[in-house]
């Protein structure tokens, strides 16, 4: 046997009119015609508000099964009861019919609604990521930048500080009053032709001369060194706060990120467990439904 196809609500409904009941034969035609008078406008009590895509066909099939019903009693009251039989039993499928069609119905529905806000979920925190990366590339970047340029102006600073003090080296050295002195004898000896005598003097102040010239450098060396390693020293603070103050910052990012992560998935999960508990009591009052309309049917067959 091959399996049943599935057949929708409206050709449910033909198909059950026409095939199973008979009217539009006779004096069915007639019965038909008194049901929907008899009907008239009633209203209908429900403790449950359907969803909106239910209520139209709900209408629709409460309608049809009205009329099944009252033609079942028709048939009972005329004592056609292999009639009432047959719209008892197409009473019943339908009814199981529209009940399942509608529990998946409201299941789909509730799956797309799920699906929805996980796919929802999926791209805000893509897009939460690529916006974090940027702005941690775009605080990477400028720190770069920052300790290039505090570099820059710190060699500037060396190169500043060695020039000024090669501009400010005296060009004649400050010698001692004793060199003077022995120059001045020097010069004397010479100037009365005791050339040995002189020559000997200026032997000793040559040397003494010498001596003075790398003491003075010497001296002016350790200052300098000792001035520049001054400014190397305030330099590398300055670098060394500077590179702080960038991870100081790179850690306040990292904290910023998490906390708005964690801000996300708590909304997350909030409409995730709001959507869960709407749909369980959706459920619960689809089922209530369904059992009160059971009663109701019992009661009316009763």
């Amino acid at each position: 046997m091959s399996p049943p196809r599935s057949v929708g609500l409206r050709e449910f409904l033909t198909i059950m009119t026409q095939s199973h009941l008979g009217w539009g034969d006779g004096d069915d035609g007639g019965q038909q015609q008194q049901v929907m008078q008899d009907e008239g406008p009633k209203k209908k009590k429900s403790a449950v508000q359907l969803p909106p895509e239910l209520a139209a066909e709900d209408q629709a099939v409460q309608d049809f099964l009205r009329i099944l019903d009252e033609h079942r009693r028709h048939c009972e009251r005329e004592g056609k009861y292999l009639e009432a039989e047959t719209a008892a039993r197409r009473l019943r499928e339908l009814r199981q019919h529209e009940e399942n069609r509608r529990r998946e119905a409201m299941r789909s529905r509730q799956t797309a609604e799920r699906l929805g806000i996980e796919e929802a979920h999926m791209l805000e925190f893509e897009q939460f990521n690529a916006i974090w990366e940027q702005r941690m590339q775009e605080y990477e970047r400028s720190a770069e930048e920052g300790l290039e340029k505090l570099k820059e102006k710190h060699l500037a600073e060396i190169m500043a500080f060695q020039e000024e003090w090669q501009n400010k080296l005296p060009r004649k050295p400050k010698l001692s009053k004793e060199l003077l002195n022995m120059r001045k004898i020097q010069d004397t000896l010479a100037k009365q032709e005791r050339y040995q005598e002189a020559q000997k003097i200026k032997f000793k102040a040559d040397e003494r001369e010498a001596w003075e010239l790398a003491r003075l450098q010497d001296q002016l060396s350790q200052t300098l060194a000792a001035k520049e390693q001054r400014i190397r020293q305030q330099q590398h603070q300055e670098l060394t706060g500077l590179a702080k103050r960038i991870q100081r910052g790179r850690e306040e990012y990292k904290k910023l990120r998490q906390v708005e992560l964690e801000r996300r998935l708590q909304r997350y999960k909030n409409v995730k467990d709001d959507l869960t508990a709407k749909q369980k009591i959706e459920t619960n009052q689809f089922n209530r439904l369904m059992a009160s309309k059971l009663r109701s049917d019992r009661d009316a067959g009763s």
